[in-house]
């Protein structure tokens, strides 16, 4: 492992262990709870022990299914607000590098921000505050590396599944996983079927209600060649990233999914791996709406998202405009 990265793993490990002097640690997910954060958040919250729990205000599908097949604890906060405990040490903010991406008001304690990209705002950072942000895939392989450096004999059966859903996931299916992802990867599932694994996981049921919206949004898909990039984009009522990744299986290049709630509109993006070798980075673009129309945004090559006040019609065709540009700078 690179001395930095090692390092890194030090900082945590003194920053957890100063934050148990404290009180609880409250591992706390971006709020909109995919398979990465929530995985790490419960995965960590584990291996630190009881004083730590896993913490934040949504599950995405998968997620949900996860945590209750291993048994994990999760805390799902309430719209009203987050209910800390008592006596708080320290919170480790996972998968969110935007200071309003947990969606909760962050308590008057230090804080640890571990993440895999920069997502446009930055947290404002105090002396008793840790931020380790590393180039890597996915939050999950920087709470692996922590665990087998500094606590090995807690990387239990349940954390290493809860992690690898979360390298799984935001891989794309190791679609756009890279070899320290991999690597990661194949230690996670040494005592696994592994192909029985990621089957149950992409086998994991939806409700009647999230199928109907899923096919709902299918049915809206509209195509367009964005430059050298075969664009598919629509509009979704939930589970934004699975519809993605069906346009991406149906062919699109890149799949762009629109959706309003609560006076935001959210967009998700997928890239398949001809065009995040041909220069496409979506969580670059996403940035760059960042710069555009404000909110929140990022990730990486070929999977990313933004969040913001604009409404969709708007943040799509800004989308569609940044990847049209982005072309003319890579020729």
């Amino acid at each position: 492992m690179a001395e930095g990265r090692t390092a890194d793993l030090a900082a945590l490990n003194r920053w957890i262990g100063a934050a148990l002097k404290r009180g609880a640690i409250a591992v706390l997910t971006h709020r909109n709870g995919d398979m990465d954060t929530v995985g790490s958040a419960c995965a960590l919250a584990r291996i630190i022990g009881p004083m730590a729990r896993a913490c934040g205000l949504h599950q995405s599908t998968i997620a949900r299914a996860l945590v209750k097949e291993t048994g994990a604890d999760f805390l799902q906060f309430d719209s009203s607000g987050a209910a800390w405990p008592r006596q708080l040490g320290g919170v480790i903010i996972v998968d969110a590098g935007g200071p309003t991406q947990p969606g909760v008001d962050l308590p008057d304690v230090p804080k640890c921000i571990l993440d895999h990209h920069a997502a446009g705002g930055a947290f404002d950072l105090g002396e008793d505050d840790l931020s380790i942000v590393w180039d890597c895939c996915s939050t999950a392989e920087i709470i692996q590396c922590f665990a087998e450096a500094h606590a090995p004999d807690r990387l239990d059966s349940a954390s290493k599944r809860l992690l690898l859903a979360g390298i799984i996931t935001d891989t794309g299916r190791f679609r756009h996983a890279d070899a320290h992802a991999l690597s990661c990867a194949g230690r996670l599932g040494t005592e696994l079927d592994f192909a029985a694994f990621v089957e149950g996981m992409e086998s994991i049921e939806l409700n009647h209600s999230q199928r109907v919206a899923i096919a709902k949004a299918l049915t809206r898909v509209e195509t367009l060649e964005a430059g050298r990039w075969f664009l598919s984009h629509t509009r979704a009522g939930t589970n934004e990233g699975i519809v993605a990744r069906s346009l991406i299986t149906a062919g699109a290049d890149v799949a762009l999914v629109s959706r309003r709630a609560q006076d935001e509109t959210r967009l998700s993006a997928r890239a398949n791996r001809a065009a995040t070798k041909g220069g496409v980075h979506l969580g670059e673009l996403m940035q760059a709406m960042v710069a555009r129309s404000g909110g929140e945004g990022g990730g990486h090559a070929g999977a990313a998202g933004w969040t913001g006040s604009i409404n969709e019609v708007d943040a799509t065709s800004g989308f569609i405009a940044l990847l049209m540009s982005s072309q003319g700078d890579l020729q």
